[in-house]
């Protein structure tokens, strides 16, 4: 019997393809984003640990720097350079627009069976996240609804997925904010056990 294998997609191919889809589907082009992209990641990662090259600077430097980070990025994306760091990933996906980022991070935590749930932040009232829990979990409703119209699901309820998923994420990331919300309305943000 043969061992049935399941290879991982490479995560940078993901990171590609949804950088991709950015700047094919936003006013966004190379150079803006590289230059997006070497801004992040010089102020996130340490000087002694930096793996690439990225410049910024004032004049005629800038105008060399946004020429250097786009034609790095490019080669990143077209397979000249077959491995994208480490390093490089956190403010490349970073620097992704909305809803580019959110899909990126959810398909890179997917590869590996996690599911990927946005932080709230501590910004907001006590009752705004009862709101948001509320609000998304009616969002999760209405997502279902024409999927369980029929009575069960099956293949035909192919076109609803993806909004079911991505309403229950932020079902789960609501319920998280409720539940921050009232560890710091009560013991002032000290979590519960």
């Amino acid at each position: 019997m043969k061992d049935a294998r399941h290879f991982l997609p490479p995560r940078q191919s993901i990171i590609y393809a949804h950088t991709r889809r950015m700047l094919d589907g936003t006013a966004c082009n190379y150079t803006s984003f590289a230059m997006q992209v070497a801004e992040r990641y010089l102020a996130m990662t340490a000087p002694d640990v930096r793996q690439v090259k990225l410049r910024t600077g004032d004049g005629a430097d800038l105008i060399k720097a946004m020429e250097n980070n786009a034609q790095i990025l490019r080669r990143y994306m077209d397979g000249t350079v077959k491995t994208l760091p480490a390093d490089l990933e956190d403010a490349w996906v970073l620097c992704l627009s909305e809803p580019y980022r959110a899909d990126c991070e959810r398909d890179l935590a997917t590869r590996r069976g996690m599911l990927a749930v946005p932080m709230p932040s501590d910004a907001g009232l006590q009752v705004a996240s009862v709101a948001t829990l509320v609000g998304n979990y009616a969002n999760l409703l209405h997502s279902v609804a024409p999927a369980i119209a029929d009575g069960h699901f099956g293949p035909e309820d192919r076109p609803y997925r993806d909004q079911i998923h991505a309403s229950g994420r932020d079902v789960i990331a609501a319920v998280i904010g409720l539940s921050q919300a009232v560890d710091r309305g009560i013991d002032g943000g000290v979590a519960s056990a």
